[in-house]
């Protein structure tokens, strides 16, 4: 008799492999041949002496124009296109392993080395040194988003004119803009990450006999990618996650769980609830009349068509409530496009042929989809029609509609399976780009400069702000010199200049008060007070998330009661009085400037009471803790297998309905990545580069069981209330273990996955990765 596989609880430590413990192996499990030791990471010195053999290791800038300088002196993050331009060149050949091995530790070389500048530079320093408010304000400043692009972020040049202030010597920063990178070497390093993958990739064959050997311990080091058929990398996915029998294969960092373990993973059903407890399950929101009025307009005469046609006429007329969608159409105006203008980007190809390496040059292609859904009475999310890219008109654009066909033969349905791949495209570029980037990273980010410009470190609100603010400077620093420009760029469908501008329009668009979790979820057509009826089980994401808005309201509002205290009208009023809080909606409001420049957020509140300091407050926790966790951490579990979500297609948009109704398997396998080492690679790979497990220690959880431990025993002006406020937020944490662990288990596919992100021991305190 079969037994029932056990379903997955996805915390981030089941999705990135936190188990891991090499160290703590028995030794008798060690091979006794080396050539069969399976390799989980490269040695840190070893790895890098071989980069020097190779004359990889990037140089030191030797002359810079004085514009560079002058660019530099501006906001020294303008010499990464320098860096770019000066990379060394790409290895030739090499194995799809190996090369994750490579970006893996590279990754973690480019951290500690943005860790320990901004350590040094004293813009996250490991022990900080008292500074006044006038010597924070020299130190952290805006950039100008015209000198690099990006929206308003920290300036690492910002500690220059302290460096040459007569500070005290304990807070003088050693560093002057001069040597500022290249003593640091930031900007080289991070040009290396790109470079470490190969032009092209050996076959299982060419990788020699050793490889075989290997295999008896690490599993195969195929590719992925490969196949003629979505079966081939099912199959091959399949083979790779049976391998379990030793130590190394069950802790295989390449060998971790993923959705294309599940056999429909493909079907209406599965697609349509990842927009609930996927990656991205923030963006979904009531369809409109617009585009309701579209799909019903749209549908051709064939009978498919004409009966899903009466079904959303009907939806739209009796239970109109019930109409989601998800909306990637703004896509081209957002990248600075016109309607019509195709979004592509162009790169060149290194192939083999029979005449040896050849380089061609291909495209990737972005999709602006739009999907209408239907979320019935029991709460299963169903796909009813999509735009696969919108155009700015109907006679532009193809819309295609669900047969409703019967799970069993959904698979087959090639036309309708690629649509729903346009949408995953859609939803990866404003998953990546948007709900991660700019609205966790970019947003927080501006939130820390800002309040560092106005409070003094003794200030209530900074003292609540500052543990969640661990690493987030030095990580951001670090996505916008490497992983944005080298894999995230080079993964989507459009070019750097329109990315940036995508970023920069998302940035500007971002309603800080109507992100407000409560708000959030009202506007998006999830009515809170209904959060636990049947309909809405499914969205286990919104249950969860609206939990720990609370649970951090009620903390931050006792905490900052301590200061401005317990009256209402006394608090308020204390609250319109302080001057550190007015500064800081002034520099968040303010627009970007060459000089003196805002964070240019004109949506960040103008605080007039306490409910709306409160309210700020939480927000900026929000983002930095359970909004990260839940859109950061499940991304490997859903995107490492790439063909459930691909960054880009590779091939044009279907441009009719008659040529879409024609697609077959090939058309969809010609579209993906496949058949595409590199790609395939940095669409896997980075996902898990990007989810690394933040651990107990860097828990909001323990963060509060800290605060309790470190007040227990004091007995000063309300510091008794600061032990009590800790040790109730930390009682609300530890019972949301099994709050959300029956969140988790009322959704339909609980069966096989468990909603399980934001455990208390997996919620992190800060953005840390």
């Amino acid at each position: 008799m079969a037994t029932t596989a056990q379903p997955i609880a996805l915390t981030p430590g089941v999705v990135v492999g936190a188990t891991l413990q090499v160290t703590q192996t028995k030794e008798r499990e060690w091979p006794l041949e080396v050539e069969k030791v399976p390799i989980p990471f490269w040695d840190t010195g070893v790895f890098v002496t071989e980069l020097a053999n190779l004359n990889k290791l990037p140089m030191k800038f030797e002359h810079l124009t004085e514009e560079e300088k002058a660019a530099a002196h501006q906001n020294p993050e303008a010499l990464f296109q320098k860096a770019q331009d000066n990379a060394p060149e790409a290895i030739s050949e090499g194995t799809y392993r190996g090369t994750q091995l490579a970006l893996t530790k590279v990754y973690q070389l480019i951290e500690k080395s943005y860790e320990s500048f901004m350590d040094t530079a004293n813009f996250e320093p490991s022990i900080p040194s008292p500074l006044s408010l006038e010597q924070k304000r020299r130190i952290f400043s805006f950039t100008d988003p015209a000198t690099d692009g990006y929206p308003p972020h920290l300036n690492l040049a910002a500690n220059k004119s302290f460096a040459e202030d007569k500070a005290a010597p304990m807070q003088k920063s050693t560093l002057t803009q001069g040597d500022l990178f290249n003593k640091m070497r930031l900007a080289q390093l991070t040009a290396l990450l790109p470079q470490l993958v190969p032009k092209t990739f050996l076959g299982k064959a060419a990788a020699g006999a050793g490889q075989l050997v290997a295999e008896l311990a690490l599993g195969d080091m195929g590719r992925p990618d490969e196949g003629q058929t979505l079966a081939d990398v099912e199959d091959y996915n399949k083979k790779q996650r049976a391998k379990s029998g030793s130590f190394f294969q069950r802790n295989d960092i390449f060998n971790l769980p993923n959705i294309g373990d599940i056999p429909d993973w493909w079907s209406d059903r599965r697609f349509a609830q990842q927009f609930f407890t996927g990656p991205n399950p923030t963006t979904i929101e009531p369809a409109s009349d617009f585009w309701i009025k579209h799909f019903i307009d749209d549908a051709t005469d064939a009978p498919e068509d004409q009966k899903m046609k009466k079904k959303i006429q009907d939806l739209a007329s009796k239970d109109r409530e019930s109409l989601y969608m998800q909306d990637y159409s703004y896509f081209r105006k957002a990248c600075g496009l016109r309607d019509t203008d195709e979004m592509k980007c162009e790169f060149q190809e290194t192939y083999k042929s029979g005449l040896g390496t050849k380089t061609k040059t291909s495209h990737r292609y972005g999709v602006a989809a739009v999907c209408l859904f239907h979320l019935p009475e029991n709460g299963v999310l169903q796909p009813l029609a999509i735009v696969c890219d919108w155009r700015g008109s109907a006679d532009k654009s193809v819309t295609i509609y669900n047969k409703e066909l019967p799970q069993s033969k959904q698979k087959e349905d090639w036309p309708w399976r690629y649509a729903k791949t346009c949408v995953q495209t859609s939803d990866w570029m404003r998953h990546e780009v948007v709900v991660h980037l700019v609205n966790t990273h970019f947003i927080e980010e501006a939130t820390i400069v800002g309040a560092q410009q106005a409070f003094e470190d003794h200030h209530p609100v900074f003292q609540l702000l500052y543990p969640h603010w661990q690493k987030t400077l030095s990580i951001n620093a670090g996505a916008r010199a490497s992983l944005v420009p080298n894999v995230i760029v080079d993964l989507i469908g459009v070019t750097a200049d329109q990315a940036k501008t995508f970023i920069m329009h998302e940035y500007k668009n971002f309603d800080f008060k109507g992100r407000y979790v409560p708000l959030d979820l009202k506007r998006r057509g999830f009515p809170t007070e209904k959060r636990d009826d049947p309909k809405y089980l499914n969205y286990a994401y919104a249950r969860c998330i609206y939990s720990m808005w609370f649970k951090i309201h009620s903390f931050v509002t006792e905490m900052l009661a301590i200061h401005y205290g317990k009256d209402g009208q006394d608090k308020d009023k204390a609250v319109q009085q302080d001057d550190y809080v007015k500064n800081w909606c002034k520099y968040m409001q303010s627009p970007a400037a060459p000089k003196d420049g805002g964070a240019d957020l004109p949506s960040f509140p103008t605080i007039t009471n306490f409910a709306e300091l409160v309210d700020a407050v939480t927000m900026c926790i929000h983002l930095a803790s359970p909004q990260h966790t839940a859109v950061n951490y499940l991304q490997n579990y859903y995107q490492s297998f790439v063909v459930n979500k691909p960054p880009c297609l590779y091939r044009p948009i279907a441009e009719s309905r008659q040529e879409l109704d024609s697609y077959k398997e090939q058309d969809l396998v010609i579209a993906l990545p496949m058949n595409r080492p590199r790609e395939w690679l940095l669409a896997s790979h980075i996902p898990y580069l990007l989810s690394a497990k933040p651990g107990d220690k860097e828990s909001l959880i323990i963060y509060a069981a800290s605060k309790y431990h470190l007040y227990k025993a004091k007995t000063g002006p309300g510091e008794q209330e600061i032990k009590q406020a800790a040790a109730k937020f930390y009682k609300a944490l530890a019972d949301s273990e099994e709050e959300f662990r029956k969140f988790g288990e009322d959704t339909w596919d609980s069966d096989s996955i468990q909603y399980n992100v934001l455990s208390p021991s997996w919620n992190a305190v800060s953005i840390v990765i």
